[in-house]
């Protein structure tokens, strides 16, 4: 399969960068509870209240369906699988205590558009079988086109979904820069004056989203705010020496206000980890992932109780480990890896 076979070659074309980093940089990464299903790429995650749901991905064989729910107290517990085709490089957001996930590619390289409602108060039986959460199709076609490798960000109960690669109508694959916002039910166009991209990374502080780097944008931040729409932050450039930055495929999180971003690539595999700082619009280097974490592509990173974490993804192999981030506490070497 084409999908296959172009996984293999980044398994065995890429290699892990070294750190980038001096000594003495402030944070910590401290290992965290395995994700207990299979080592996938390409997952997506969405956060309902204090609790973090992961699934759908790749594992170098077939496309995955499987969902995981995760809560600090009371670590992982298997949750009722996604229903429609299995996918990899989806999107997901929340909005009014509900998950969506739509979009994404299939393991024979077919791009697609739909969505998905996840209720966490419903189950789902089959037969004996009782698991959390049930699964409800909003969609068939999303109002874009099919499409993978978008971005997915969620401000007061409204998702937004924008960006990636797929087909425009008449035309072959291409990236895309097309935006929407779901609000209640109903998708509706807003206006993005950024490049077309894919595999950006987005987080939320303060009712703002940022979206960051990616192919075909790898020098720029936006802001969303949805009273203003779009405005373009300073540049990642040479000049204001963030050019490290610049990453596709990489995750974010937010603790107390500040964005972190980290993983991906950049030319080959990257574990420099960056701050964000929407007050100043700055960016400060943090503490890297060490070797042992793994620098790693299509990880899902999430934020739960103002505490940063990353988990799954592919780094020469398929991963199923977390990891959490200190940002003010000191490198350990005694973080049990």
């Amino acid at each position: 399969m084409k999908l296959r076979l172009l996984f293999a070659f980044f398994a065995l074309s890429l290699f892990i960068t070294s750190c980038g980093s001096s000594d003495n940089l402030d944070g910590n990464w401290i290992k965290s509870s395995t994700f207990p299903g299979i080592e996938r790429s390409g997952a997506v995650s969405f956060v309902i209240d204090d609790a973090v749901y992961v699934g759908t991905g790749f594992n170098g064989k077939d496309a995955l369906t499987s969902f995981y729910k995760y809560t600090i107290e009371g670590d992982w517990k298997k949750v009722t699988d996604f229903p429609g085709t299995a996918r990899l490089k989806a999107v997901a957001f929340t909005a009014n205590g509900k998950g969506y996930v739509g979009t994404g590619v299939d393991d024979e390289d077919n791009r697609l558009s739909d969505f998905y409602e996840f209720n966490p108060n419903e189950v789902t039986t089959d037969g004996d079988i009782v698991t959390e959460g049930k699964w409800t199709l909003v969609t068939s076609e999303f109002p874009g086109s099919k499409r993978q490798d978008a971005v997915a960000f969620s401000i007061d109960n409204v998702g937004y979904v924008g960006t990636g690669y797929g087909f425009l109508e008449g035309e072959d694959r291409s990236l895309l820069k097309d935006f929407y916002k779901f609000e209640n039910g109903v998708w509706s166009t807003i206006n993005f004056n950024g490049e077309k991209c894919r595999n950006t990374t987005s987080f939320v502080i303060g009712g703002k989203a940022y979206i960051v780097s990616g192919e075909g944008s790898a020098n720029d931040v936006w802001e969303f705010d949805p009273a203003v729409g779009f405005t373009a932050k300073k540049s990642l450039n040479k000049d204001n020496k963030w050019e490290d930055v610049q990453r596709s495929e990489a995750v974010s999180f937010v603790i107390s206000n500040k964005g972190y971003v980290a993983t991906g690539k950049a030319g080959s595999y990257t574990n420099e980890v960056w701050e964000y700082n929407p007050a100043t619009d700055d960016w400060n280097e943090k503490t890297s992932l060490e070797y042992e974490v793994g620098a790693r592509e299509g990880a899902v990173g999430f934020s739960l109780n103002n505490r940063g974490f990353i988990a799954t993804g592919q780094g020469g192999s398929y991963l199923s480990s977390m990891w959490e981030f200190n940002p003010t506490m000191k490198e350990t070497d005694d973080d049990n890896f």
